[in-house]
């Protein structure tokens, strides 16, 4: 069966390169997935989950936005922001939510302020439901 070579990376570094069997990402109008020989597109990716599906096993990385290049089962994943376990925990996430959402309650809505900061306000939640799902 072929796989696709699929890199996460951000202007820091190489977060992952691995040969997987599907790409699942969320796109600015909803998610989608990738399978091996599909077509050459570019997509705008929006504040979400990137799923690597391989061998039975599953990887969730969660992303603040980028984009998602797909050519000849090669999946290119640049990212402003990507998280992961290794580098946030779950306590700096609490930390930042809690503090987002005091300044998401003093700023005015439809702001671009506003905005920004309901969408970092998703960032933190995506990674407390994601990556520390079913911790307490």
């Amino acid at each position: 069966m072929e796989k696709i070579n699929c890199t996460i990376v951000t202007p820091e570094k190489l977060i992952v390169s691995k040969e997987v069997d599907q790409v699942i990402a969320p796109g600015i109008v909803g998610e989608f997935g990738v399978l091996p020989n599909h077509v050459p597109f570019i997509s705008i990716l929006d504040v979400g989950v990137v799923k690597l599906f391989y061998d039975n096993l599953q990887d969730k990385y969660v992303v603040a936005g980028g984009y998602l290049e797909f050519d000849n089962n090669v999946a290119n994943i640049l990212c402003d922001e990507v998280f992961t376990k290794d580098n946030v925990t779950k306590e700096e996430a609490n930390k930042a939510l809690s503090e987002l959402e005091s300044k998401l309650n003093e700023e005015k809505p439809n702001t671009s302020e506003y905005e920004n900061i309901n969408k970092d306000l998703l960032k933190y939640k995506y990674i407390l439901n994601v990556l520390f799902e079913g911790e307490k």
